[in-house]
């Protein structure tokens, strides 16, 4: 290895460094971008599940001034003022399994992108992102019948099966938007 010993030289060093770099980042970015698909992954229970980032706006933790709804079903776990917004929250696994979230330090709510229906799902645990080379494979059979209305598709990853849970589908359904008890 040569040493570079003028300003000018170590200039051009680190500018043929940084034009090196950028141009193997293109190539990376997209590569990554053909055939990729990220969602969050996340757990109800014993079942890993994934949501399609699309149907996702963000993740938080669950937030300590949480309001009771009166006179609704149980799974509705109440109303968080998100940054000045009132945000209805649901206890997915109650609603899905009839047993409350036990809330703990893994626990989160995410938040919905669906256009008419703003809300937040008490999740047991959020393993974070999640990303694969391929889409989904679209429909197909899950052994749990309490979820298999809400699952749009399956995918492996290291021997992993995920289902994909649809937000979309959850909104659509009359039980759920039927919170009043």
């Amino acid at each position: 290895m040569t040493t570079s010993n003028t300003p000018k030289e170590i200039l051009n060093l680190l500018n043929d460094i940084q034009r090196r770099s950028q141009q193997s980042a293109a190539k990376v970015s997209q590569n990554d971008l053909h055939g990729s698909w990220t969602a969050i992954g996340f757990r109800i229970a014993e079942h890993h599940l994934l949501i399609p980032l699309n149907e996702t706006r963000e993740v938080f933790t669950v937030p300590s001034q949480i309001t009771n709804v009166p006179k609704s079903k149980p799974w509705v776990y109440g109303i968080a003022n998100l940054r000045g917004e009132l945000l209805p929250l649901f206890d997915l696994k109650y609603f899905l399994y009839g047993q409350a979230t036990k809330v703990n330090k893994r626990s989160r709510i995410v938040v919905n992108n669906h256009p008419d229906l703003y809300s937040g799902l008490l999740l047991d645990e959020v393993f974070g992102l999640k990303h694969f080379q391929q889409e989904p494979e679209q429909g197909g059979e899950t052994h749990d019948s309490a979820i298999s209305d809400y699952i749009s598709g399956h995918i492996a990853q290291q021997e992993m099966q995920w289902d994909v849970f649809s937000f979309n589908k959850l909104a659509a359904d009359q039980r759920f938007l039927n919170a009043a008890a």
